[in-house]
C-alpha cells in the first residue's frame, strides 16, 4: 500500500513528479523565469569582465541582484548556458534542493519521532504546494535557501561544527534573514559554532569579492549594501509582499484595500512591526529543559518561520522554506494524537495552518464566489493568508514546545 512506503520511495516519487512537471515541461515549453533572468544576467556580466556592475539593475530598474558576492561566483556557470538551457538547469537545481530539504527534514524528525510515517515529506509538500510551485515558476532561490538551513540544522545535530557552519554561512550570504540564527547561538552560549559561521561568512565573501574585483573588492560590498537598501524600500508594502511588515501595513496603513483599522505612517508601521518581531524572537529565547534533539529541532523550525515572515521582502515562494517546520508539526501531531487533540491551542494552530494552505489556491475563492478585492484577483495576497499560515504554524510549534516542557517537568 502506498501509505506504507518507506520515506525513500516517497522521495523518489517526488523527484519524478517535480522533474517531469518543471524541468521536463521546460524542455518542451521554454519558460520565463523572472528571478532566474537576474541570476543569468549577473553571470554574463562576470564572464564579460563587468563584475563591478554586479548590483546594477538587470531586466528592469527593480530587478537587482541582492545576494552576497559568493553567490555571484557560484551562479557564474549559468552564464555559459542559453536562456532555455539555463532555465532547465536552474529548475533541476531547485528539484535537488527540494529533495535534500525533504530528506534532511525526514531524518531530523525521525530522531525525535522514530515512527514518523514515510509520507511525512509529501504531506508537508502538499500543505506548501502553492509557494513551492511558485518558486519553480519564477526561478527563485528559496528552495536552495531552505536546503542550506536544514542541512545546517542536521549537521549541527550530528555534531559536525565546521560543515554545519558552512551551510549557515552560505544561507546568510544568500538571504540575510538567516542572520536570526546568530543571536540565537549567542544566547545559547554556542560561541565556538558562532565563530565558525562568522569565519566562513567573512572568508568566503572576501575571497569572492577579491576574485571578482581584485582592484577594489570593498567597492563590491558598498554596492551590495546599496542594493539591499533599495530592495527593502521598493518592495516593503508591495501587493505581493507577504511579510509580517506587509501584513501590519495592510491593517495599519491606508493602502486602498479598506482592511486597515488605523492609518499610520509607513515609519510608524515599521516600528510597530519591529517591536512585534523583537517580542516574538525574545519569547523563543526563553529557556526550557527538554531532550536536546527536540529542543534544537523545535527552536530551529520556529527560527525558519521567523526568517521568512520577518524578511522585509517576503514573497509567496519564500514560504517554501517552511517545509521542515511543517514536517515537524505533522510528525509531533501524529506521534501523540491523544495528547495533541486535548490541547486546544496546538489543535487550533494546526487547523489554522491547514485552512490557510487551502486558501492559498485561487479555486477556493472562486468556489465561494469571491474573485477579487478592489480589483486584485489574487485575493489571498490581499488578505495576507500566507503570513497567517506562518504565524499559525509557529503558534502550533510553540505550544508543542510548552507542552513538552511541562510533561518533562512533571
Amino acid at each position: 500500500m502506498p501509505w506504507r512506503w518507506p520515506a525513500w520511495a516517497w522521495l523518489v516519487l517526488m523527484a519524478v513528479v517535480f522533474t517531469l512537471r518543471f524541468p521536463g515541461n521546460f524542455l518542451l515549453y521554454p519558460p520565463f523565469l523572472m528571478d532566474f533572468e537576474v541570476y543569468r544576467t549577473i553571470a554574463r556580466r562576470i564572464l564579460d569582465g563587468h563584475a563591478l556592475q554586479l548590483y546594477d539593475p538587470t531586466t528592469s530598474e527593480r530587478m537587482i541582484f541582492k545576494y552576497a558576492p559568493i553567490w555571484a561566483v557560484l551562479m557564474t556557470p549559468l552564464g555559459w548556458c542559453s536562456v532555455h538551457l539555463g532555465g532547465i538547469v536552474w529548475s533541476l537545481v531547485s528539484v535537488d534542493a527540494l529533495l535534500v530539504t525533504g530528506w534532511a527534514s525526514d531524518r531530523l524528525c525521525r530522531r525525535v519521532v522514530a515512527k514518523a510515517p514515510g509520507w511525512l515529506v509529501p504531506a508537508a509538500i502538499g500543505v506548501l504546494v502553492r509557494p513551492i510551485t511558485s518558486g519553480f515558476l519564477l526561478g527563485q532561490s528559496d528552495l536552495v535557501w531552505a536546503a542550506l538551513v536544514v542541512m545546517f540544522l542536521l549537521h549541527d545535530d550530528e555534531q559536525r561544527p565546521w560543515l554545519s557552519a558552512l551551510w549557515l554561512a552560505l544561507a546568510i550570504s544568500l538571504k540575510l534573514p538567516a542572520l536570526l540564527f546568530l543571536p540565537y547561538l549567542a544566547v545559547r552560549g554556542r560561541w565556538a559554532l558562532l565563530a565558525r559561521v562568522l569565519a566562513w561568512l567573512v572568508g568566503l565573501n572576501v575571497a569572492a569579492a577579491v576574485l571578482l574585483v581584485p582592484r577594489d573588492p570593498l567597492a563590491l560590498f558598498a554596492q551590495w549594501q546599496r542594493a539591499l537598501r533599495t530592495n527593502a524600500g521598493a518592495y516593503a508594502f508591495d501587493i505581493g509582499n507577504q511579510s509580517l511588515l506587509a501584513m501590519a501595513g495592510r491593517l495599519l496603513r491606508a493602502d486602498g484595500f479598506g482592511l486597515n483599522v488605523m492609518a499610520l505612517s509607513d515609519a510608524t508601521v515599521t516600528l510597530v512591526t519591529l517591536a512585534v518581531q523583537a517580542g516574538l524572537f525574545v519569547a523563543l529565547l526563553l529557556p526550557w529543559r527538554g531532550d536536546d534533539h527536540l529542543r534544537r529541532l523545535l527552536d530551529g523550525s520556529v527560527l525558519m518561520i521567523f526568517m521568512a515572515i520577518f524578511s522585509p521582502s517576503c514573497w509567496v515562494a519564500t514560504y517554501g522554506v517552511l517545509l521542515l517546520p511543517t514536517c515537524v508539526a505533522l510528525a509531533l501531531a501524529i506521534s501523540r494524537p491523544w495528547r495533541l487533540w486535548r490541547r486546544v491551542a496546538v489543535t487550533a494552530g494546526l487547523l489554522a495552518t491547514g485552512a490557510c494552505s487551502v486558501m492559498t489556491h485561487s479555486n477556493f475563492w472562486r468556489t465561494i464566489g469571491m474573485r477579487q478585492i478592489k480589483g486584485e484577483t489574487y485575493v489571498y495576497l490581499v488578505l495576507m493568508v500566507l503570513p497567517a499560515l506562518g504565524l499559525a504554524l509557529a503558534w502550533s510549534l510553540w505550544c508543542q514546545r510548552l507542552a513538552v516542557a511541562r510533561m518533562q517537568a512533571s
